[in-house]
């Protein structure tokens, strides 16, 4: 363990893009994935073990790095650290790349899921599940965090839409995979092969592909990294979904069409209270008493920049009105 934390020490240090982790190459070609927390988390030790367990899971799809060594929290390292494989590649261009997320999609969610003593999150219901963290999101950062009235209205109005469903939806069995909760376009890298690799596992638990699928598209999400920075057309956002439910089957897909449009929806609710509730807690002084508090301290200075840039323009009246045409 000792060598690990001289070779993170010693390690290359890359430039900071990630809200919940660091990056060090280290002198081996591996990567220490660092976990942002602060000292004394008690939470931290449980989510690191998660993680490394998500790692081993996904490793059989041949689209994750894989799993090396696990650094446990220690002081100067609050949040621990995986090692994992170093991926050589890009950020994915979109849409050119989109058959490749595409394709790595399709042999995530195709895992059998995680036995039930895992670790790894389970949603019975991803819909109400989902829909009651949105909420609570609403509920404590909404009116904070966005200024304009108009914007304002206009989420709370699509928030209550898919309280109208809920009841609906509560009924229906909701066809579930592994899921990876995070995947805007920026937590893939395309490598020489074109293929793409999934390199964000901090979220990852068993829910509704659906979701994936919406934030891998959404305009919320392509517009987060500063290596994408690009709006899928609604053709070509089709063109995606074509693509995965070909690959699928006919089956697999017959069971997800209806979960499509309204898991897009609320994965852009959930996107966009996520952005509110980024805004707000990152511009509060810590509390030492809320160990879930999001701090933006981690970044470089340019992707704080451009988050920041990002938020003020999916929260713009006319970008919500435009998003919100998709599907009304």
């Amino acid at each position: 363990m000792a060598d690990l934390l001289d070779a993170i020490r010693n390690g290359e240090t890359l430039p900071a893009t990630g809200t919940a982790h660091g990056h060090v190459r280290l002198a081996n070609g591996s990567l220490a994935r660092i976990a942002y927390a602060h000292d004394g988390d008690p939470l931290a030790a449980a989510r690191l073990a998660t993680q490394a367990e998500a790692f081993r899971h996904l490793a059989p799809a041949g689209r994750t790095p894989k799993l090396h060594a696990i650094v446990k929290p220690q002081p100067g390292l609050p949040g621990g650290a995986l090692i994992v494989d170093f991926v050589e590649g890009r950020a994915p261009r979109l849409p050119d790349d989109l058959p490749a997320l595409a394709d790595t999609l399709v042999r995530l969610h195709s895992l059998p899921l995680p036995a039930a003593s895992s670790t790894i999150p389970r949603q019975k219901n991803p819909f109400l599940e989902t829909l009651e963290a949105v909420e609570l999101n609403a509920m404590r950062f909404l009116d904070k965090a966005v200024p304009d009235s108009g914007s304002r209205a206009e989420i709370a109005e699509e928030l209550r839409l898919m309280r109208g469903m809920a009841l609906a939806f509560a009924q229906r069995k909701q066809p579930l995979s592994v899921a990876l909760a995070d995947t805007h376009p920026g937590n893939f890298i395309v490598d020489m092969a074109g293929l793409a690799w999934f390199v964000d596992l901090e979220k990852v638990h068993v829910g509704s592909p659906a979701i994936d699928l919406a934030h891998a598209t959404l305009a919320t999400s392509t517009l987060w990294h500063p290596d994408i920075g690009k709006l899928l057309s609604r053709d070509e956002v089709q063109r995606f979904y074509d693509l995965y439910l070909d690959k699928v089957g006919k089956k697999r897909a017959a069971e997800l069409q209806p979960w499509l449009l309204p898991m897009r929806r609320l994965t852009w609710l959930r996107t966009t209270l996520f952005m509110a509730r980024w805004r707000v807690q990152t511009r509060t002084p810590r509390d030492p008493s809320d160990p879930g508090q999001w701090s933006d301290a981690g970044l470089e200075p340019r992707m704080k920049a451009h988050i920041d840039a990002a938020i003020d323009r999916c929260f713009d009246r006319d970008f919500v009105r435009a998003v919100r045409a998709e599907w009304l």
